[in-house]
């Protein structure tokens, strides 16, 4: 898997940007709030068909005009593809438009095409924030590697929102209660797909997760496992149904997944320092990168925004000894002093600065 040339219009910062990255280490320094972040997520982008960051699409548009466009060749499954992605200003806010060698895709249909793997400063809540952080962590690896995981997530997500407005008007006594009976089995029908994938995959990442771990954090012992609804599921539907209608809201199901993560025995939302949370958050998102190489047959582009921040000096060089070996790496840091001298020696060097790149080696 690698991305072989990225081009960016009115993207964010980025007014116009046209790169081509080495197949190795890719090193992107630059001061805070200069745009390395945006030129990750542009990557990421390509992978999950939506920001892993922006609260709504009109976020994505530069100063330049009401249309952005990232635009990508890239070279998966021995083959080469160009990628599209457009986000035009609307009454509404923003729409995306999806292009794959030049036809026109649904957007739920762009995962898997291109994988990647992102980690950023907000992944800490991977450790430190709500259960709604873990989800999407499955959610953006599952999307990638298992075939009609996104759909089966968007239909979820529909027939819930449904379920919920029923919910009310059957407390109001708008509606009768055997309404809620067709929606209430398509919800497990969606549901049990979505916890069974995730439950495989959790027993997948685990393993690669707490080699990470002890490696990065000199024998730290990492548990991760999974926490999903009842096995039963129709009847939990049924048994929660009284609170559901006080509520207005279903309580039971995938949208309240959560992973339990431990370490070294204890609670680590509680546990860990500041560096661990951040080692653990990185074993988790090299773990992923490994379950999609093993499923996928190729390992998937890293992507690491500012990771080696808040790492003590043995943790940086393990962590980067287990990068060195990944494929395609695009990285950013405020300054190179934290990067081993001889991983910089190899690396793609770039300098941003305000939406622009200096090449320097």
């Amino acid at each position: 898997m690698r991305l072989i040339r990225l081009a960016l219009r009115n993207y964010r910062n980025y007014a116009s940007l046209d790169i081509e990255p080495v197949p190795g280490l890719n090193l992107f320094l630059g001061a805070n709030g200069q745009g390395k972040t945006n030129l990750l997520e542009a990557v990421a982008l390509l992978a999950l068909s939506s920001s892993p960051r922006a609260r709504a699409e009109a976020e994505l548009l530069g100063p330049l005009g009401g249309e952005a466009r990232v635009h990508a060749l890239v070279d998966a499954d021995g083959a080469q593809t160009e990628i599209e992605i457009q986000i035009r200003a609307t009454e509404a806010g923003a729409r995306r438009r999806v292009q794959v060698n030049g036809v026109q895709r649904r957007a739920v249909d762009l995962p898997g095409l291109f994988r990647a793997v992102l980690f950023w400063p907000d992944d800490l809540g991977l450790v430190k924030a709500g259960p709604e952080s873990r989800r999407r962590f499955l959610n953006q690896m599952l999307v990638q590697v298992e075939r009609g995981y996104a759909r089966a997530l968007a239909g979820y997500a529909r027939v819930l929102r449904q379920r919920n407005q029923l919910l009310k008007q059957v407390a109001a006594r708008e509606q009768p209660l055997e309404a809620l009976e067709a929606w209430d089995h398509e919800l497990v029908e969606l549901a049990q797909g979505i916890v069974q994938a995730r439950a495989r995959a959790v027993a997948e990442l685990e393993p690669s997760a707490v080699a990470a771990q002890a490696s990065i954090g000199d024998g730290e012992v990492l548990q991760v496992s999974y926490q999903g609804p009842p096995d039963d599921l129709q009847s939990a539907v049924q048994k929660s149904l009284p609170q559901d209608l006080r509520t207005g809201s279903t309580g039971v199901g995938p949208h309240r997944d959560d992973l339990a993560v431990v370490l070294d025995g204890k609670d680590a939302r509680s546990y860990a320092s500041q560096g661990q949370q951040r080692t653990i958050a990185v074993s988790l998102k090299l773990a992923e990168a490994e379950l999609i190489r093993a499923r996928s047959g190729e390992p998937p582009v890293l992507l690491l925004d500012d990771v080696l921040s808040e790492l003590d000096p043995s943790r940086r060089e393990a962590l980067m000894a287990r990068v060195g070996a990944s494929g395609q790496v695009i990285l950013t840091a405020v300054e190179p002093a934290p990067i081993p001298p001889v991983v910089l020696a190899a690396s793609s060097v770039h300098v941003v600065r305000q939406g622009a790149l200096e090449g320097c080696g």
